[in-house]
């Protein structure tokens, strides 16, 4: 079972979430420079280019020594989802209306993001982790709303991101810290996998493959 080094008695703000690939990262990046560049852009603090992914759900803070049995349970449930393509839409405010919080990018396949949220729900609660009670609305964060002010989000000339496909889940660790939040990869986890072995199902995130992120930098 992988382990992840912390101390006895320890916590780990985490969340588990589809990583966005380069070409699609950079495509982001690029509406977010042309929405930042419009009135009201300076409104939104606009995610760092490395930052963005798809919250499939988030733990908040977990036991160090539950995080074993967490992977262990994702690995399987990812690995009876099939894999599927990830298309991106325009950018909108969400939520709707005057609650809106952030810019986000809707996705679709809709069904399948759902299936599979779903069966990280299933995971969490496996391993004791209270029931989420929001409902799954899957998008892609591109900026937060630091108040009501808002730049217009249609007619963009830059090119929309690319589809990709999807074949694994992701397990963050995240941290607060003065600069923002740091993401590190603990744990990928690979879908349409059934009957891979335990050791398949899971493989340790490390710094050399995806470094730290800081959520506070500009785009």
């Amino acid at each position: 079972m992988m382990s992840f080094g912390r101390k006895q008695g320890a916590v780990v703000r985490s969340f588990v979430a589809i990583a966005v690939p380069e070409p699609v990262r950079v495509a982001c990046a690029a509406q977010a420079v042309e929405l930042a560049g419009r009135p009201a852009g300076d409104a939104v603090r606009w995610v760092h280019t490395g930052n963005y992914h798809v919250t499939l759900r988030f733990f908040g803070n977990v036991d160090a020594e539950r995080l074993p049995e967490l992977v262990s349970e994702l690995g399987r449930a990812a690995a009876a989802v099939p894999a599927f393509e990830l298309s991106l839409g325009p950018p909108h405010p969400f939520p709707p209306g005057r609650r809106a919080k952030v810019v986000a990018l809707s996705l679709q396949p809709e069904a399948q993001l759902l299936a599979l949220a779903e069966e990280m729900e299933r995971a969490a609660q496996a391993v004791g982790l209270e029931p989420e009670t929001r409902r799954f609305h899957a998008h892609l964060t591109l900026g937060r709303i630091r108040n009501r002010r808002l730049p217009r989000l249609d007619g963009l000339h830059t090119p929309p991101p690319p589809p990709w496909p999807v074949r694994e889940i992701v397990l963050y660790r995240s941290d607060l810290e003065r600069a923002g939040a740091r993401y590190t990869p603990l744990a990928h986890c690979p879908l349409d996998a059934v009957g891979a072995s335990p050791e398949a199902l899971a493989r340790p995130g490390t710094m050399e493959l995806e470094p730290p992120r800081f959520e506070s930098d500009s785009p």
